[in-house]
């Protein structure tokens, strides 16, 4: 991979700057995937301020100045996947298009095995284009998480490429980190908010469940523990009619648990719905 001059790069170090999170890393959850981008932005900071250089391959980060550049970084990440990639898709007018030429990259290198899981705010539900990023290669799934403001991709559980709503450093573009605990530190963020997301495909369905047959009403009963009978008799309705449209929501929802559903809802932004 060439190495532009817009990158400033820096040596992985023993140090803390590189090898770790910042303080309060760790047990966040899905909804502070934001959070977390920001926390390490001290971190990036720090590490920049090291005078030494090193090629792309070997450095713990690289501090992207160049829009082009980081576009070209992206594409040659994801492309080289192997095992993985995990990606968050804020709402901004380029992000699936980006995001679409970088699956590109990954589909023009032939057959892969390599999962490709896309994290997107429920807003972009209805954003064509992201629905037809799962078409670009098999094995793409899309799920829907409130709460993703800042562009990020982690390839392979080894590298990551981190574009906040902000400016991190110097008025970089992105950074690309490779320092291991700091990837897998984001990539555990990213996973916890995907098994609590809504699934895209399911997403427009449930959304006219919450606005018929009491949906929104359900889910908020079930996140709140009540019992069947207890909600049933609140709704005017049979148990046996309140558990199958519990069903049905949870099935939309990829739910495993009527707990799981609410958050999963919840996370998902449909109890603003």
């Amino acid at each position: 991979m060439r190495i532009p001059n817009s990158l400033y790069m820096v040596p992985e170090p023993g140090d803390r700057a590189a090898g770790e999170i910042p303080p309060g890393g760790d047990g966040a959850e899905s909804g502070d995937i934001d959070q977390v981008l920001a926390r390490m932005r001290p971190l990036i900071e720090s590490a920049v301020n090291s005078t030494q250089i090193r090629a792309l391959e070997d450095s713990a980060l690289a501090v992207i100045d160049d829009r082009t550049a980081a576009i070209r970084a992206l594409n040659s990440l994801v492309g080289e996947a192997k095992l993985s990639v995990t990606l968050l898709v804020p709402p901004t007018r380029d992000a699936p298009r980006l995001v679409a030429a970088a699956l590109g990259a990954l589909a023009a290198r032939g057959p892969r095995d390599a999962r490709v899981q896309i994290l997107a705010p429920p807003e972009m539900a209805g954003d064509e284009r992201l629905a037809r990023l799962a078409t670009l290669l098999d094995g793409v799934e899309i799920r829907l998480a409130a709460g993703v403001r800042h562009a990020a991709a982690v390839v392979d559980q080894r590298v990551a490429l981190i574009r906040p709503g902000e400016a991190t450093v110097f008025g970089a573009e992105a950074s690309v980190v490779r320092a291991p605990a700091v990837v897998r530190a984001l990539y555990d963020i990213m996973m916890t908010a995907w098994y609590r997301a809504a699934p895209l495909a399911g997403y427009q369905r449930l959304q006219e469940c919450l606005r018929r047959d009491s949906g929104a009403r359900i889910l908020r009963m079930l996140g709140e523990g009540y019992t069947d009978e207890v909600a049933a008799r609140e709704l005017d309705i049979s148990v046996r009619t309140y558990r199958r449209r519990v069903a049905d929501i949870m099935r939309l929802l990829g739910a495993r648990s009527r707990f799981q559903a609410g958050v999963h809802a919840s996370n998902a932004g449909l109890l603003r719905a």
